[in-house]
């Protein structure tokens, strides 16, 4: 009886670590669609609203914008830009050290609000964000609706707002007496495969320093 008690224990521990590993094995994969629009002074030139889909797997997100593609890892704490221009595909991409200095000089600051709404069915938490710029002391404050979700943990965050809770659905923030609103308006869960964020075999790679002066010689004559 003992030993019959012992494998029935050793049996059920089995099978939680087996069911928590599925469960964190299910990530969403997917895409979700967002309208942003603008609000306040805007330049019609500049302020166009329009709807970006961003494709997400794990802590991963491609956004395809026209003859632009930029993928974030969250994980590997990266983020590659990639254009494809008549003639020429190039890109770049931006290390983890790189990512970690920039974010070295701002202070980020998020207070967890009483205030919740359901987006795309997803339940949302609103958390308000101050990130203070040390150097040119400067801060700017917007709030967000995130969920828990989408994204494997917060590590999804790390290139936007490292240490945030959740994956936004919704920002909303006033700069300069213009007000974006980026909102998700429509999520589906669909088959996304980790080959679908490398970066393709025909774009030339290069340093952000050589992007730049090879974008300057591109259009840094027109006006």
């Amino acid at each position: 009886m003992k030993n019959l008690f012992s494998i029935c224990v050793v049996a059920l521990s089995m099978f939680t670590v087996l069911t928590a590993n599925a469960q964190k094995s299910k990530s969403f994969g997917g895409t979700v669609k967002f309208s942003v629009k603008f609000e306040g002074d805007t330049d019609p030139r500049v302020h166009v609203p329009r709807d970006v889909v961003y494709t997400i797997f794990g802590n991963k997100t491609k956004v395809v914008d026209q003859s632009a593609i930029q993928i974030k890892d969250g994980d590997a704490v990266t983020t590659t830009l990639l254009l494809d221009i008549p003639g020429n595909r190039v890109g770049y991409t931006v290390t983890k050290e790189q990512i970690e200095e920039q974010h070295s000089s701002i202070k980020y600051t998020y207070t967890k609000g009483e205030d919740t709404k359901t987006i795309c069915g997803y339940l949302c938490t609103r958390y308000d964000i101050t990130a203070y710029n040390v150097e040119e002391d400067e801060e700017v404050k917007l709030f967000v609706y995130t969920t828990t979700e989408i994204g494997e943990n917060n590590n999804i965050n790390n290139l936007e707002y490292p240490g945030l809770t959740g994956y936004p659905l919704y920002t909303e923030i006033e700069q300069k007496g213009v007000k974006t609103i980026m909102e998700a308006t429509e999520i589906k869960k669909t088959k996304v495969k980790p080959v679908d964020f490398l970066i393709p075999s025909n774009y030339k790679m290069m340093s952000l320093e050589d992007f730049q002066a090879f974008i300057q010689s591109m259009y840094g004559g027109r006006e």
